[in-house]
């Protein structure tokens, strides 16, 4: 899942999982003048490295026709990959697409024939994380996910991590309020935005002249 929040003329990039790793490289190429700030949610180089032998196998075990698009939604939410049926009817229709020849729905990207671009996805992706230059937020739902290079760096403050346990790997659509607030805190809290321009749903926080 790949998603992008633009704030009038200046950026902050969302990206979840596989996604994630898009928005890091290109947050760290510093291509983007107008970048302002970056949020990965729930990927991170040592587990996804670690997972990428079993990716194969988590692929060919997902049911791959649906008869309709509720049956789809209600094997996401039972089979565990969301938690949230609201939020399910919402993402999952777009992930599916109709073939007439087979007279159901099935996967709209094939992603097990990316395989072949699944280590350079990840690899380095850490280093390239810290050295983005923004404010960054990862969002993880576990610390069993932090690799060495992400530990230091959080320590050190290099970026700000917040834990929300009570979640699976779709942090956003398991638990979407609390991941908006999150978002917005973080939105706030680095004035990311012109000077004077209000940002719908965002309270203007009130900022002292130094």
């Amino acid at each position: 899942m790949i998603m992008m929040l633009t704030i009038i003329d200046k950026k902050l990039f969302h990206h979840q999982s596989m996604g994630g790793s898009i928005a890091v490289h290109v947050a760290a190429r510093r291509s983007l003048s107008t970048l302002a700030g970056l949020v990965v949610v729930d990927v991170v180089e040592g587990t996804a490295m670690a997972s990428l032998i079993h990716m194969q196998k988590i692929l060919s075990s997902r049911v791959q026709h649906f008869s309709s698009l509720e049956k789809a939604i209600e094997w996401s939410v039972r089979g565990g990959s969301l938690r949230n049926v609201d939020s399910a009817r919402v993402s999952i229709p777009s992930t599916l697409k109709y073939d007439d020849s087979k007279k159901c729905y099935v996967y709209r990207t094939e992603l097990e024939k990316t395989e072949q671009y699944w280590k350079e996805w990840y690899e380095g992706l850490s280093d390239k994380f810290l050295s983005c230059p923004v404010p960054k937020l990862l969002l993880l739902a576990g610390t069993d996910r932090l690799d060495k290079s992400l530990t230091i760096g959080q320590m050190q403050g290099k970026f700000q991590m917040i834990v929300v346990r009570h979640t699976g790997h779709a942090i956003q659509e398991d638990s979407p309020e609390e991941f908006a607030n999150l978002v917005i805190n973080f939105i706030s809290r680095n004035r990311i935005g012109p000077h004077g321009v209000e940002i719908p749903g965002l309270r203007k926080p009130a900022f002292s002249k130094p």
